[in-house]
């Protein structure tokens, strides 16, 4: 028999080396052989002693026993006697079995329901969880300026996980379109709170508005500033929480939108994105029912000058401003955008603003220098009826699930959550005209069923019930009034007024 150092530090695996070695030896004696008693007419066989005593002997020569341990179990103490060896023998044998069944159990994935479903093993540090949402729309016109119709929204269904405790990942797909597309798709190092690297498909990092899930948003659906600034794309970024209440990411990506990559080769150069936000409840440790939220954001990029662009009103009804291939021409477009955004939540109440710019600058093939801005913007007050807190969905710079103080339930006594809002946003690309010179950013021109304009205000009211945490109903009406009427299947519109619902639901 062979023995090998099981510790050189001692005392951390002393408890396992000696059940191990405790274990080894008594399963080379029989145990009958051992519990029986010495006498003179049956001294104990001199080779059980010396093969004992050399066991002993080598354990304390390798530090795996001390002398106080070494007399107890070669009997040197009325500790070391046969019986007080039997019932170590039983405790030693129990313990390895606790120790067996320790680790079976780490590798079991056991199911718990979380806002979805997940299986993680019993220390937590891997796990897999299935995730969807459904947004159910209906969406109404007063006039033709577009159809009324239900809808699908969205439709996604996803797996996420943890590996190791500090590796994270996602992989959604998109089934509300014609055809199944990837939502996101990502992986992100957690080293630590303060330095975390994503990369994949994901949401780059600019506007609380966007940051916010879907499931979360304020209103049924984002605002005009939506209609500027970037979504998912194709990257990697570096982001974390270097101190509470504060918040960074600076992501390098496409710039071409979600499920693109770049395609010019002239022109593939990625684009520059980053954001910082702060939490002055958090420095000031009223986060518990205040948000006083401030950030800004950036970025720098190129784009080809075939780029298009195009912008519907906010229900997803009209499309009131257009730039169709040709309104650029020559090398590429230079794009920045820049944003400031604010929200501002006391207990039931939320203020929250954001401004967003786009500037695209370049020269045409003429060799025509352009410089043109878009800007956008809303503010927007919330109301939760029902006194549920903003601040206890607000988490390292952007909002998440309202958990209803009272969660309904039929036949119950809960109400769930009911929350008022208002909003008022603009966009003004007024640097956009039919008249500029060719290739330097020209709106598409008018036809006999179509005419575009360059600004337009939107007005929206909104009523919100929030059954469970997971089943929301929105009704929305929304009024928008564009800088000069817009034609749309042969008819002029100097305004759309749009009702819209929605029951949304996600696990």
């Amino acid at each position: 028999m062979n023995f090998h150092p099981l510790s050189s530090a001692g005392a951390p695996l002393r408890p396992l080396a000696l059940t191990l070695a405790l274990v080894a030896a008594f399963a080379c004696f029989p145990a009958h052989a051992e519990d029986e008693a010495v006498t003179e007419e049956a001294p104990a066989p001199a080779v059980k002693k010396d093969r004992m005593t050399e066991l002993l002997d080598k354990l304390k020569e390798k530090n795996v026993i001390d002398d106080e341990e070494y007399k107890t179990l070669s009997g040197d103490t009325p500790e070391g006697r046969a019986e007080a060896r039997a019932q170590r023998r039983q405790q030693a044998l129990r313990k390895a079995q606790e120790i067996e069944k320790e680790a079976a159990a780490a590798n079991f994935m056991g199911l718990r329901w979380n806002n979805g479903l997940t299986a993680q093993t019993a220390d937590g540090k891997n796990s897999v969880s299935l995730s969807g949402r459904i947004h159910t729309d209906y969406r109404a016109f007063s006039d033709d300026t577009a159809a009324s119709t239900f809808d699908i929204r969205r439709a996604y269904l996803g797996l996420s996980g943890k590996f190791n405790n500090w590796i994270t990942w996602d992989v959604t797909g998109d089934f509300a379109q014609s055809t199944t597309t990837l939502d996101v798709g990502w992986v992100n190092l957690a080293f630590s709170d303060a330095a975390q690297l994503r990369f994949g498909q994901f949401k780059m990092p600019m506007t609380i508005e966007e940051l916010t899930s879907s499931r979360f948003i304020d209103f049924q659906e984002r605002s005009l500033v939506n209609r500027i600034a970037p979504a998912k794309e194709r990257g990697i970024m570096l982001h974390g929480v270097p101190t509470a209440g504060v918040t960074y990411a600076i992501a390098v990506s496409n710039g071409q939108g979600k499920n693109t990559n770049e395609t010019s080769t002239a022109n593939d150069k990625p684009d520059l994105i980053g954001r910082v936000s702060v939490n002055i409840a958090e420095i000031l440790g009223s986060q518990a029912s205040n948000v006083y939220h401030l950030a800004v954001s950036g970025s720098q990029g190129t784009q080809p000058a075939s780029m298009t662009f195009n912008s519907t009103t906010e229900p997803r009804g009209a499309r009131f401003f257009d730039l169709a291939a040709g309104s650029f021409t020559g090398a590429g477009v230079d794009r920045q955008r820049m944003g400031f955004e604010a929200s501002l939540a006391q207990g039931p109440l939320k203020f929250q603003a954001e401004w967003l710019s786009a500037n695209y600058s370049g020269t045409n093939a003429s060799r025509v220098a352009f410089d043109r801005n878009i800007e956008t913007y809303y503010v927007s007050l919330l109301w939760m009826v029902t006194g549920e807190r903003y601040a206890e969905s607000y988490r390292n710079g952007t909002y998440g699930r309202i958990v209803p103080y009272s969660i309904y339930s039929p036949g119950g006594t809960g109400t769930g959550a009911f929350e008022l809002g208002l909003r008022y946003s603009g966009f003004n690309a007024s640097d956009f005209k039919l008249n500029n010179a060719a290739g330097t950013g020209v709106l598409t021109a008018n036809s006999g069923t179509t005419r575009y304009t360059n600004g337009a205000e939107t007005l929206t009211l909104q009523a919100k019930w929030i059954a469970t945490p997971n089943l929301r109903f929105i009704a929305d009406y929304t009024e928008t009034r564009f800088d000069t009427p817009i034609r749309v299947s042969g008819e002029d519109f100097r305004k759309e007024k749009a009702f819209t619902m929605r029951a949304a639901f996600d696990f």
